[in-house]
């Protein structure tokens, strides 16, 4: 969020422009009126991936020398090595809020299309069972083979992705889309969606599939649940996916975007 007004330069990051979609008309108007001459103001503008960055430049008018991409990144070994979670059952996992734009709907509808849930596989959300979900459940006739992971902390994530048989991320919307190289750092096959960032973060190391067709997710979370070969080659991927995606790299990326917007505001006031 930059501040209206500001005597050294301005860096910000944006991590996403969602508020223009699916949350209501007042954030959107409120971005239009509000957020957009900010961001023109900025000496520099953050975007977590080349989508968010596409999709400023086209919104805002915003000068695209002033714009770059740093991709977030993953802790690679805290997800890659460590025990697994024993749920006593195998398991498809979702990590996330509960946003309309996370398309959870369409994920119950499809798992519920599958074979999985006769063959005592469930489903996984993180955090605790709300009314709208468990009614959604029972609509669907999956409330017993759906289970609530509750507040999962820092220590608790990693070995809840390991412990999954794969992660299933079919967001309608996403500006980078961590859950992806989560999953991939701790070696489990990533179903997830066609659209905005998650082709981008995943590269040829998923399963894409188009997150408005119940059909095409139903597809998918049987064939990564049965296609052994798939399942390893996505898994050998992916790992190498994640590794890629490093903090490191992100933090010198920032500071040369920080730096040279410290000597262009020297050079202008000289």
């Amino acid at each position: 969020m930059p501040p209206a007004w500001s005597q050294v330069p301005l860096v910000v990051t944006l991590h996403d422009l969602n508020h223009l979609h699916h949350y209501s008309k007042a954030h959107a108007l409120y971005y239009k009126l509000v957020m957009k001459p900010l961001y023109r103001h900025c000496s520099a503008i953050i975007c977590v991936s080349n989508f968010t960055r596409d999709e400023l430049l086209n919104w805002s008018g915003a000068s695209p020398d002033k714009v770059f991409t740093v991709h977030n990144a993953v802790a690679f070994d805290r997800f890659a090595e460590g025990p697994k979670s024993e749920l006593g059952f195998p398991y498809v996992l979702y990590v996330g809020n509960r946003r309309s734009y996370k398309n959870l709907e369409r994920l119950f509808h499809a798992f519920a299309a599958t074979s999985l849930p006769r063959e005592g596989v469930r489903l996984v959300l993180t955090g605790r069972p709300d009314t709208p979900l468990l009614t959604l459940a029972a609509h669907c006739n999956i409330e017993a083979t759906l289970h609530f992971a509750g507040d999962v902390s820092d220590e608790q994530l990693a070995p809840l992705y390991r412990g999954a048989r794969l992660l299933a991320f079919v967001s309608l919307y996403e500006g980078f889309g961590l859950p992806i190289l989560e999953a991939m750092a701790a070696s489990i096959p990533v179903l997830t969606s066609n659209v905005t960032a998650m082709p981008e973060i995943a590269g040829n190391a998923a399963l894409i599939v188009n997150p408005t067709s119940v059909e095409e997710i139903a597809g998918g979370l049987e064939r990564l649940s049965t296609d052994e070969n798939l399942r390893r080659e996505l898994v050998r991927l992916g790992r190498l996916r994640a590794a890629g995606f490093d903090w490191n790299t992100a933090a010198e990326a920032t500071w040369d975007i920080v730096r040279a917007a410290h000597g262009q505001a020297r050079t202008s006031a000289a």
